[in-house]
């Protein structure tokens, strides 16, 4: 455990064994002292010097050249050592080096080296401490980070309950992604149905999408590029923070996330979409059928109607006998019982599709309530900050 001195002004080096002492009760350099004697001309040299050292003193009136005392190491253990006649000064002198204790040249070898040991203990356990403080506080501020991120996270899935258009949702995950500090492409894809946001993007930038919507793969990771390819939904990440290995692997896991609930939302708007396309499309039918049964009940009695007052009339001009008339009247009724029947058959059949629109036409009402609550409430900031 060697010690770096530094005396004179300017200061001149010597590498000097822990117990030794090089300075006598006058104030003087020993007699073997110039073999400890290092030549250092440079910062550098000087920084090299102290880091292969254990401790650092540093004789009253030293003079430091300009760039030394910054090159220091901070955990080098720094000693002052006041000589017999110091200045009045010297405590303020070596004060303003940052000495972590004194010395004097007065003191006996064993004593001089009881402090050397302690000041050079007490640093190592300083030292100590203030890295595992630093450790702490990394640790602290990736898992504040992190909650932080998640946060965003769970805000994004409470709002975009409330989303009832693509463009909306699309709005979201950008201004989500604008919390988290980073910019991409929104893609949504359902059968021929594609769409982009925003619309315009680049050549190289559709390529990628394409790509990873014929292959396999979920989540696909190049530099600053980050790619999430679900069924309906990608997310083209164009500045992730590469050189941030921690926060980019966060980032990573907490928009893998972001897709999935963005994802799920989509198709249930798409389903949205297609009911009520379907249920459109039922009301037309109903409609249809109302009007054809309608028409049909009125041509039926009429029809019905015409025919049985022909029977009548025919049967009694063929001059038939009761029993034929009877029959002939008989065939009519008949028919008459038929065709009531059938309508009844389509009435039953038209009330079905009614109360399928009336389900219809509740599903779509549920949803408009829903879309005119979103429209009500005022737009909220979704970032979240724990720091």
């Amino acid at each position: 455990m060697d010690a770096v001195w530094l005396i004179g002004n300017p200061a001149q080096c010597y590498r000097v064994p822990d117990q030794k002492m090089i300075i006598n009760t006058q104030d003087e350099l020993v007699g073997d002292a110039a073999v400890y004697r290092v030549p250092v001309t440079t910062v550098s040299e000087f920084s090299d010097l102290c880091s292969r050292a254990a401790l650092l003193v540093v004789v009253a009136g030293a003079g430091l050249a300009e760039g030394w005392l910054e090159s220091i190491p901070g955990h080098l253990p720094k000693i002052g050592l006041l000589a017999q006649h110091h200045q009045d000064n010297a405590h303020e002198q070596l004060g303003a080096l940052g000495i972590d204790a004194y010395v004097s040249s007065a003191m006996n070898p064993a004593d001089y080296d009881l402090v050397l040991r302690k000041v050079y203990d007490d640093k190592l356990a300083l030292n100590a401490l203030q890295q595992e403080l630093k450790n702490f506080s990394s640790i602290a501020f990736t898992a504040m980070s992190s909650a932080s991120e998640m946060g965003t996270v769970a805000i994004f899935a409470e709002k975009v309950q409330d989303i009832m258009e693509m463009e909306r949702l699309a709005q979201l995950i950008h201004s989500c992604l604008s919390d988290l500090g980073v910019s991409g492409v929104v893609q949504f894809i359902f059968d021929q149905d594609v769409r982009l946001f925003p619309p315009h993007i680049s050549a190289s930038y559709l390529r990628l999408l394409n790509f990873a919507s014929e292959s396999n793969a979920r989540i696909v990771s190049q530099g600053r590029f980050l790619l999430f390819s679900f069924e309906h939904l990608q997310l083209l990440v164009t500045d992730a923070p590469v050189h941030e290995e921690e926060r980019y692997g966060r980032l990573r896991d907490v928009l893998a996330h972001l897709v999935s609930i963005a994802e799920a939302r989509a198709k249930t708007l798409k389903v949205n979409s297609l009911l009520k396309t379907q249920q459109d499309n039922t009301r037309t039918v109903m409609m249809l059928l109302e009007m054809s049964s309608r028409d049909n009940r009125n041509a039926v009695k009429e029809i019905m109607t015409e025919l049985s007052d022909s029977l009548r009339m025919i049967a009694t001009g063929f001059d038939l006998n009761m029993q034929q008339e009877s029959a002939l009247l008989g065939l009519s009724e008949k028919a008459l019982e038929s065709l009531e029947s059938l309508q009844e058959a389509t009435s039953v059949v038209e009330e079905y599709f009614r109360s399928l629109v009336q389900e219809l036409e509740a599903v779509s009402l549920l949803l408009d309530k829903q879309e005119q609550v979103a429209q009500d409430q005022p737009e909220q900031d979704s970032r979240v900050e724990l720091f």
